[in-house]
């Protein structure tokens, strides 16, 4: 499972889940993707272990996931 913590303006967090990392990854590829890339991005959790991300980002974490 796939747990993002995001904020889209740095303040109000929320929370999005996925059951695999390849389901968001196929969401961000819609023509209108569910998030923007510069939402700013919490904390991750892939299979219940902390993804450290580079970039903060829900574009810094589509890159991590999509290598």
């Amino acid at each position: 499972m796939l747990e993002i913590d995001f904020s889209k303006d740095g303040q109000n967090w929320q929370k999005a889940e996925y059951k695999t990392a390849a389901d968001f990854l196929a969401a961000e590829y819609l023509e209108v993707p569910p998030f923007e890339d510069y939402y700013r991005v919490k904390q991750v959790l892939l299979d219940g272990e902390v993804l450290i991300l580079e970039d903060a980002t829900i574009g810094g974490l589509f890159n991590a996931l999509n290598h």
